[in-house]
């Protein structure tokens, strides 16, 4: 049933929504959007919780497009979906609710995500939902990227949302591995939904610190995306850190020295000690995962 034609009603009712959508879209980042952004949006908008769906829908959902000619599309714009507005994506979600409960009662079984996006699909070809770089009837296939049941594994430049006891997440990005584990650059911003969010990216925490995957793995810190450009907000290279007179024979300054993953020692200076949490002690080398997500919850990392 996957290229059933949905019903003229549910039909109408989608396209409405969805050029609503783009609409606010528009309102907001001044002019309608791409399909890549509008897929974007769909796809941190899903109807996770819906009793219509089969259970299978996680955020976000990657879906894949061809256009006339099964021409693969490709967008060279830069995404304005992070400067976007959590009512944007609360109102997409709400949209798409309706839309599998119609292809549910239609179709007699549960939605699957490849059936929710071939009903999208044919509510684009409508060519109601104004976007910015083609027309609805040029597109002629949209695929769910269903990824295998497999153990993340975080890179750099991977974006990592660990979630807040407060709600929503805190993100991070992956600077490096390397010998003394993952890095992680961290932000202060918190993010409702758990999605790359330009206002939770306004304020790094000036210094990275070291941990371990064992939550991104059980599945606890999701990989939600991957931006290169937010590791230059962070040193390229972190350091560990050493207290004064940590070793016999080898000299670590007055205040203490940093150590990158190659050996090399550097001393510094009080204000950088105090900065990390040297000086007064509260300095760790790396933390367990479990322990950096409390700590981020009793907002407990040194923030000089």
């Amino acid at each position: 049933m996957s290229d059933a034609a949905l019903p003229a009603t549910a039909l109408d009712e989608a396209a409405a929504g969805l050029a609503e959508i783009a609409a606010g879209f528009a309102e907001e980042a001044g002019g309608p959007p791409t399909l890549a952004e509008l897929l974007e949006i769909i796809g941190w908008s899903l109807p996770v919780h819906s009793d219509a769906t089969d259970g299978t829908f996680t955020e976000p959902l990657t879906v894949r497009a061809n256009l006339k000619g099964n021409k693969r599309y490709r967008s060279e714009r830069e995404s304005r979906v992070p400067e976007l507005n959590d009512n944007v994506f609360e109102e997409t979600a709400q949209h798409h609710n309706a839309l599998v409960e119609r292809v549910r009662e239609a179709d007699g079984a549960p939605v699957t995500p490849q059936r929710f996006v071939s009903a999208i699909l044919q509510v684009l070809r409508t060519g109601r939902v104004p976007l910015a770089d083609v027309a609805g009837e040029e597109i002629r296939k949209l695929t769910a990227e269903v990824p295998k049941k497999r153990v993340a594994k975080p890179g750099p430049g991977d974006v990592v949302a660990i979630p807040a006891a407060s709600g929503g997440y805190r993100l991070a990005v992956v600077l490096t591995q390397n010998r003394f584990g993952t890095a992680l650059g961290l932000f202060d911003g918190i993010s409702t939904r758990g999605r790359p969010d330009a206002a939770a990216f306004r304020s790094p925490i000036p210094h990275p610190v070291y941990t371990e995957d064992s939550l991104v793995k059980k599945g606890e810190w999701k990989i939600i995306g991957h931006d290169e450009g937010l590791r230059r907000l962070f040193p390229a290279d972190p350091p560990i850190y050493h207290r004064p007179a940590a070793w016999p024979g080898i000299d670590t300054g007055e205040f203490g020295a940093a150590e990158t993953a190659d050996g090399t020692l550097r001393l510094i200076g009080s204000e950088e000690a105090r900065a990390v949490g040297l000086s007064d002690g509260s300095y760790r080398v790396a933390y367990p995962a479990v322990f950096l997500q409390r700590q981020l919850d009793e907002d407990a990392l040194p923030r000089g």
